[in-house]
């Protein structure tokens, strides 16, 4: 059996090897076994700077171009997922309440960075990438987080080709997208090239692993039995 070692070379070869032929820095993937990774994707960090952001960014994108801003407050936080891990998923779900309280009291700026570590785990290759741009598309209609959630709501299994392009198209209508733009910019996989930007700079940022959550830049615990009474002790030991 091959090591974990050995398996991340081979595919940090193979994409080096796509990236000269699509012309997309994309980031190599590993998803590690054991009790505690299970569901989760890691990635080897790059130490490189990454390149330039793509031109055409999405709608509520941060300073550096590499998140979406979806609420301002005084405690950031920044939540880094792939729309293929599935503790991803769980994260989503037992931070979303949470969430919306600190937001409605205007406690926080939270950010979302779509990274696409997993894309080496379906087959064809690629879903997360085609989730996260997707996204991004409804993040240009101001649905981004609704869109997310039926994204994590219809999830498909590691090692299939995960939803067509059909039904992410209409998942939009299904997270309340009504303009006739979503579509073409999902089809034209228009912020694929941001997507991957993103992800290289989480990983040039030392952001290994997915779900990672921050606080003030402070990484915490969410794979617990209680993720968001952590994001709120977190939140409130920031406030001061």
């Amino acid at each position: 059996m091959q090591s974990t070692d050995v398996m991340v070379r081979e595919m940090v070869q193979k994409r080096r090897r796509r990236r000269r032929t699509l012309g997309v820095s994309l980031v190599a993937v590993v998803v590690v076994a054991g009790a505690a990774l299970v569901g989760a994707g890691l990635v080897r960090a790059n130490n490189t700077a990454p390149d330039e952001a793509p031109s055409r960014v999405p709608a509520g994108v941060t300073d550096d171009d590499a998140g979406l801003a979806v609420s301002t407050g005084k405690v950031r936080i920044d939540l880094y997922l792939d729309y293929l891990c599935p503790e991803c998923r769980n994260t989503e779900r037992a931070l979303a309440p949470e969430l919306e309280t600190l937001k409605a009291g205007g406690e926080v700026s939270v950010v979302y960075h779509p990274v696409v570590f997993l894309d080496n785990r379906s087959s064809p290759e690629g879903y997360s990438t085609r989730a996260a741009s997707a996204a991004a598309c409804a993040a240009d209609q101001g649905r981004f987080e609704q869109y997310s959630a039926v994204l994590f709501d219809e999830q498909p299994s590691e090692g299939g080709p995960g939803l067509s392009e059909a039904r992410l198209i209409a998942a939009g209508r299904d997270a309340g997208i009504t303009g006739g733009s979503f579509a073409a910019c999902v089809q034209d996989g228009t912020y694929t090239p941001w997507t991957a930007y993103v992800s290289d700079v989480a990983a040039s940022r030392k952001v290994a692993l997915t779900p990672t959550v921050m606080v003030e830049g402070e990484r915490i615990e969410v794979t617990g039995s209680d993720a968001a009474a952590a994001l709120t002790r977190a939140v409130r030991e920031a406030q001061g």
